[in-house]
C-alpha cells in the first residue's frame, strides 16, 4: 500500500492472481453472467465519464448547476440502485467466504464513501467544489469497478457460486447475459422495471392519452404495462413521492418489478414496504406502501 493509502497496481495484481491463479473458470457456466456484469460496468463507467466531463467543462465557465443536477440524478437513479442490488446479491454471499471477506469490507466502505459524495454533490453550489467532488467520486468508482471485475467476480466463480441463480431478477440492474450491453451511447440502458424491451419497440402513446391510475380503497393502482417506456421512471417515482403515510401504490406489471425495489431503496431508504398481491406468471401486482 502506498503512503497515501491507495492500493498499488502490484497489490491488485497479486490479489487477482490469488483469486484465479490458473484461470480455471474459463468455459464455466458463470462466464456469460460475468461478461454481462463487466459489460454493464463498462456502460456505467462511460455514462459517468460523460456526465463528469460535462461538469468539468461547465465549471470552467463558472456555472455548472444543470450539469451537477444531471450527474446527481444519474447517481441516484442509476448507480445507487446498482449499489443496493449488488450488496444484497453479490456482497452478502461473498462476505461469508474467507477469500473475499476483507475485500468486501473494503468495497462496502467505498460504497459508503460514494453515498457521502453524492449527498455532498447535491448540497454544493460552488463550481470548483462541485468539480472536485465529481472527480473524487469518479476516481473511487473506477477503482471500485476494477476490484469487482478483476477480484470479486473471479473469486465468486472459483468458489463455485451459481451467479445466474444469485442474480435472478436483478439482471436489469447488474447486467443481463442474454443482451449485448454495448456502450455506443452514454445513455443506453434498461428501464429498470425488470423486464426486457427490444430496441425496435414502437413508440408509446403520450401519458395524457393513456389511462394509468385508479383509486382503490385510498390506494393508487398503476398499470405499468400501459406507460410509455421512456417515461416510466419519472411517472412511477413521482407517484411514489406523492404518497401519504400508510398509502400504497399498487404496481401492475407483466413481470416481477424487483429492480424497482432497489431503485426506491436507493432513492428513499426505509420509506416503503413491499408486498406481493399476486406473483405471475402473467400478471404481478405489488403494493408499495409508504411507512413514514
Amino acid at each position: 500500500m502506498s503512503p497515501d493509502g491507495a492500493v498499488s497496481a502490484t497489490t491488485l495484481t497479486a490479489l487477482s492472481n490469488a483469486a484465479h491463479p490458473d484461470n480455471g473458470s474459463v468455459g464455466s457456466a458463470n462466464d456469460a453472467v460475468i461478461d454481462a456484469i463487466r459489460a454493464h460496468h463498462a456502460q456505467l463507467a462511460e455514462q459517468l465519464r460523460v456526465r463528469t466531463d460535462a461538469v468539468f467543462a461547465a465549471a470552467q465557465a463558472d456555472e455548472c448547476s444543470r450539469e451537477r443536477d444531471d450527474l446527481h440524478r444519474w447517481y441516484q437513479t442509476e448507480l445507487m440502485p446498482h449499489v443496493v442490488a449488488e450488496e444484497q446479491a453479490l456482497y452478502s454471499p461473498a462476505s461469508k467466504l474467507a477469500a473475499t471477506r476483507l475485500l468486501i469490507s473494503g468495497m462496502l466502505a467505498e460504497h459508503r464513501y460514494l453515498e457521502k459524495q453524492v449527498a455532498e454533490l447535491a448540497a454544493t453550489r460552488q463550481p470548483v467544489a462541485v468539480a472536485s467532488i465529481a472527480a473524487a467520486a469518479r476516481a473511487v468508482f473506477t477503482v471500485h469497478l476494477g476490484k469487482e471485475n478483476d477480484l470479486l467476480l473471479p473469486a465468486l466463480d472459483e468458489a463455485g457460486l451459481d451467479l445466474h441463480a444469485i442474480l435472478d431478477g436483478m439482471h436489469e440492474i447488474l447486467g443481463r447475459p442474454q443482451h449485448n450491453h454495448a456502450v455506443d451511447s452514454a445513455d443506453e440502458g434498461g428501464c429498470g422495471c425488470g423486464g426486457t424491451h427490444g430496441a425496435d419497440e414502437p413508440a408509446a402513446a403520450a401519458p395524457a392519452q393513456v389511462a394509468t391510475t385508479a383509486t382503490v380503497l385510498g390506494n393508487i393502482e398503476l398499470d405499468v404495462r400501459t406507460l410509455p417506456h421512456g417515461q416510466r421512471h419519472e411517472i412511477i417515482f413521482s407517484k411514489l413521492d406523492a404518497l401519504h403515510p400508510r398509502q400504497a401504490l399498487v404496481i401492475v406489471n407483466d413481470h416481477d418489478p424487483k429492480p424497482l425495489r432497489y431503485q426506491t431503496a436507493a432513492l428513499w431508504p426505509d420509506r416503503f414496504d413491499w408486498s406481493y398481491l399476486s406473483a405471475g406468471p402473467e400478471v404481478w401486482r405489488v403494493a408499495i406502501t409508504r411507512v413514514g
